[in-house]
């Protein structure tokens, strides 16, 4: 166990940094990485850690350096800011069989700190606690609850704004095996959002979803299906667009087809293909329907080389003055190499189309619609020198491309981490 003096001298020493030349770490940053080698090493490496314990903990330690945190664009006033952002977390996870029952309790803590903008430090993580059950042969579901804090994203923000956002829900879920192949399953979750910044409480959601599968599965798990779900969407807090308090509560309804099939050792491919209805409860004019679609086919030529490829087409809602979703197409490649059994690399590129569409009228357009062009690049690495341990790094690289000026933006990032498990 640490002790309380360790995790002192770990809050005093561990300041954030930035780095340009990973050679010239400075002194304080030197002491952080090696206290949290010393700390974490001898637990590591001498606990008998075992996956499948019922009982396992874990602690982390994560570096992030980013170039333009609240993603300015290079125009704007004040310019872009970079920053750096330490995170240390705790994380304790239960996991008990008993007889067909299963339980699972995920506890993780962390707490994230910054070296120039101080006031957005905050304390975060999630926890889920659920049980896994069964009944008979047939008869299978999950009843579970989660709660969640995090810090928003700049990217929508592009402010030095506080938000964190407290998420908490159940779920409750069945399904009945009526057949050796055939499978149907219904679900039910609440999810309740909750925004902690002022100006941002319009954004404050409680939702309650309901669904259901029909599913075939052949022997060799190629399966396909049928999915339909409604989902009912309340904003507590009316939006004020002009002089017009607006409700943006409303209702969504999908029917998927979905498909997962493995065509040979080498290529499987998931894919979906749809339709979504959207029905504002005030202004019909913002209501909106549409095909959608998603697809990823995963390409194993070798036992240490695998590629992914994806793409997907779908509408998002966005609540804004002249926005109610967003038309989103993507596309996406993630390259991943096993180097050794202790070395992964990974590749992720990705490129997005973003149409804001559903205006609602209130407020005469002052321009064009806006429209989004998202691209990404990022290189990581794993290393595992011991079960227990993994350190990681990676370099991201990206923009937003706008016909709206201020909301296009570039930026780098640099991450490093270390997480151990006892």
């Amino acid at each position: 166990m640490v002790s309380r003096g360790a995790a002192a001298l770990a809050v005093r020493y561990a300041r954030p940094y930035p780095i340009t030349r990973f050679l010239l770490i400075p002194l304080r940053a030197r002491r952080f990485w090696a206290l949290l080698f010393v700390t974490y090493w001898p637990i590591a490496s001498q606990a008998a850690y075992d996956p499948t314990d019922v009982v396992q903990m874990q602690a982390s330690a994560t570096w992030v350096h980013d170039s333009n945190l609240f993603r300015l664009s290079q125009n704007s006033v004040p310019p872009p800011t970079a920053d750096t952002t330490r995170t240390l977390g705790a994380g304790l996870k239960l996991d008990k069989v008993a007889s067909r029952q299963r339980l699972i309790a995920d506890l993780n803590l962390n707490r994230s700190t910054f070296e120039k903008n101080t006031n957005l430090d905050y304390t975060g993580g999630d926890g889920r606690l659920a049980w896994l059950w069964q009944a008979g042969n047939d008869w299978s579901g999950e009843a579970s609850y989660q709660r969640a804090r995090t810090l928003s994203s700049f990217a929508d923000i592009q402010q030095n704004l506080r938000d964190l956002i407290d998420a908490h829900g159940y779920t409750f879920s069945g399904g009945y095996q009526f057949h050796t192949r055939w499978r149907v399953a219904a679900e039910f979750t609440k999810l309740d959002l909750v925004h902690s910044a002022t100006g941002r409480e319009t954004l404050d959601v409680n939702s309650h979803s309901s669904g259901a599968t029909l599913t075939y599965r052949t022997p060799s798990e190629n399966s396909i299906g049928l999915q339909a779900r409604r989902i009912d969407r309340n904003y507590p807090n009316p939006t004020l667009e002009g002089n017009t308090l607006v409700d943006n509560s409303h209702r969504e309804t999908r029917l998927n087809a979905i498909a997962a099939w493995r065509f040979s050792g080498a290529l499987k491919l998931d894919a979906q293909i749809g339709h979504v209805e959207v029905r504002f409860d005030e202004f019909s004019n913002r209501d909106f329907s549409g095909a959608t679609g998603r697809a990823a086919a995963t390409w194993e030529p070798t036992g240490k080389l695998r590629l992914i490829l994806n793409g997907s087409k779908d509408f998002q809602l966005y609540q804004d003055v002249s926005t109610s979703y967003l038309a989103v197409t993507s596309v996406g490649l993630s390259p991943i190499y096993t180097v050794t059994p202790k070395i992964v690399v990974q590749g992720d590129f990705n490129y997005e189309k973003r149409d804001f569409r559903g205006d609602p009228g209130i407020v005469p357009p002052t321009g064009p619609a806006r429209e989004d062009h998202v691209r990404f690049a990022r290189a990581s690495a794993r290393y595992s020198p011991v079960r227990s341990v993994e350190l990681s790094a990676s370099y991201e690289t990206g923009n937003r491309e706008s016909n709206v000026p201020a909301n296009s933006f570039e930026y780098r990032s640099w991450l490093g981490s270390i997480k151990a498990s006892f």
